[in-house]
C-alpha cells in the first residue's frame, strides 16, 4: 500500500483529529491538545492521495529498567480511517515510524489496542498495569502524625523528588516528562486534587494525586487515584489517616499498582477487586544500545545469544552479552547457545517473563544452564507502569 509518511500541517492536524476522534470513540480526549502536549513535531500522518488516513504519535521518554533511565519512544495515538483498514496500512505506519526512532532510540513501548498487529512488528507483553477497588471503609485508620498540605492546582514540581525515589526501585516507571507531568495533575476534563505528607512540603515523603467521581444513583463519589508515593512508614500511615477520613461521602476507592503494591498490602482484609487488569508492551529496537543501558544485579555473567529479528534484520544474528559490575555489554559472535525472538527479549528485559516462561511460550530455547544465567541477569522488581502515555 503506497502511501506518505508525514509530519503534519495544521490542516492534516485537523483531519488525524477528525480520524481519531473516531478511531477511538472516547469523547473525554481532546486530540487538539493530546497533540500539543507530545509535540507537533512529533506526529506523524499517513497521507495517501492527498488525504490523511492514518497516523500515530511517538513520544520522546525515558523508563527505568534495573534503575537505569534507558531512552524510550512511547507510541500513542496509532488510528487508520475505516476505509482504509484491512490493507496493513497501521503495520507500515508503525514500522516505518520505528526504522526512523531506531536512529536515536534503543527501545519503544505503548498500550496496545490490539495485541496481535504489535506483536507482528516484534512488541511483546512487558508488564503487568492492575487496577484495583476496595471500599474506603475498609482502610485502617492510619495516623496523622505527619503534616498533609493541598498543592495549589495543576502543581507537580514538589512530587518529583518523592516519585523518582520510588520509579528507581520498580521496573517500568517512566522518567516523567513536563508533559507526563501536567497530564497527571491537569487531566482532560477533570479536577485533580495533590496533597502531600511529610516536614517539607516542597520534598515531601509522600503525596496522593486523585480525582473525586459522582457515585451512580448516590450523593457519594468515588475516590480515582491517579498516583500516589509513600517512602517511609511514617508517609504511608498518614496516606492510610488522609483516605480514611475521606469515607463520610466517599465509598470507594480505585487505584492503580501491580500484584505486590504497597497500598494494597496495607489493607488489613483482602476487601479489594480487580477492577481492570491489562498489560503494557515494548519492542527492543536497538539490541546493543538497549541492553547496555539497562541496569543490571551486582552479577558477573556472559550468555551467548543467537537472536531473530524478523523486521530489523540488523538487530539479528550472534551476539555475546555480558554483564558485570551492573553494566552490560553485547559484541558481535559466539556460539549461539540460546535462541531468542525479539519478542522473547522484550519481555526478558523488563523482567516480566523468566526464560522458562518464554520458553513455554516459544519464545526462547537453550541449555538450562544458560537460561538459570539469563534469569539471574534480568531479576528485579515486579515491572508496572504509573502512566498512560
Amino acid at each position: 500500500m503506497a502511501f506518505d509518511l508525514v509530519i503534519p500541517d495544521a490542516d492534516q492536524r485537523e483531519a488525524l483529529e477528525r480520524l481519531l476522534q473516531q478511531s477511538y470513540a472516547i469523547p473525554s480526549i481532546p486530540w487538539t491538545k493530546f497533540f500539543e502536549r507530545v509535540g507537533h513535531e512529533r506526529l506523524r500522518a499517513g497521507v495517501q492521495d492527498g488525504r490523511v488516513v492514518g497516523g500515530l504519535a511517538a513520544y520522546p521518554l525515558k523508563q527505568f529498567f534495573g534503575g537505569a533511565s534507558v531512552p524510550l519512544a512511547g507510541i500513542a495515538g496509532v488510528g487508520v480511517s475505516p476505509e482504509a483498514r484491512g490493507r496493513g496500512l497501521a503495520k507500515a505506519m508503525l514500522l516505518r515510524t520505528l526504522e526512523q526512532l531506531r536512529e536515536t532510540t534503543p527501545l519503544a513501548g505503548l498500550y496496545a489496542t490490539t495485541t496481535t498487529l504489535y506483536r507482528s512488528c516484534g512488541f511483546e507483553q512487558a508488564s503487568t498495569v492492575m487496577y484495583f477497588s476496595a471500599p474506603l471503609a475498609s482502610f485502617p485508620r492510619g495516623d496523622r502524625a505527619l503534616a498533609c498540605v493541598a498543592l495549589p492546582p495543576k502543581t507537580h514540581e514538589p512530587l518529583h523528588a518523592a516519585y523518582e525515589r520510588r520509579a528507581r526501585e520498580w521496573t517500568g516507571h517512566l522518567d516523567r516528562t513536563p508533559a507526563i507531568w501536567d497530564r497527571l495533575v491537569d487531566p482532560y476534563g477533570d479536577t485533580a486534587y495533590t496533597y502531600v505528607c511529610g516536614e517539607n512540603p516542597d520534598a515531601p515523603d509522600g503525596y496522593i494525586v486523585f480525582l473525586q467521581k459522582p457515585a451512580p444513583e448516590s450523593m457519594h463519589f468515588h475516590v480515582i487515584v491517579r498516583d500516589v508515593a509513600m517512602s517511609t512508614r511514617a508517609a504511608a500511615q498518614r496516606m492510610l489517616g488522609f483516605l480514611h477520613d475521606l469515607r463520610s461521602l466517599a465509598e470507594v476507592i480505585v487505584w492503580r499498582g501491580c500484584a505486590a503494591d504497597p497500598l494494597l498490602t496495607l489493607l488489613p482484609e483482602q476487601m479489594h477487586a480487580v477492577k481492570k487488569h491489562e498489560r503494557w508492551m515494548l519492542r527492543i529496537l536497538d539490541v546493543p544500545r538497549a541492553l547496555a543501558a539497562r541496569g543490571y544485579p551486582p552479577v558477573r555473567a556472559e550468555v551467548h545469544l543467537a537472536l531473530h529479528d524478523a523486521n530489523f534484520p540488523v538487530n539479528a544474528g550472534r551476539h555475546v552479552f555480558s554483564v558485570e559490575g551492573g553494566h552490560g555489554e553485547t559484541r558481535d559472535g559466539g556460539r549461539g547457545d540460546v535462541t531468542i525472538d525479539v519478542r522473547g527479549l522484550a519481555a526478558l528485559y523488563s523482567g516480566f517473563a523468566t526464560p522458562y516462561t518464554l520458553r513455554a511460550a516459544g519464545l526462547i530455547d537453550g541449555p538450562d544452564a544458560a537460561l538459570t544465567t539469563l534469569a539471574t541477569i534480568f531479576a528485579g522488581p515486579e515491572p508496572w507502569c504509573a502512566d498512560h502515555y
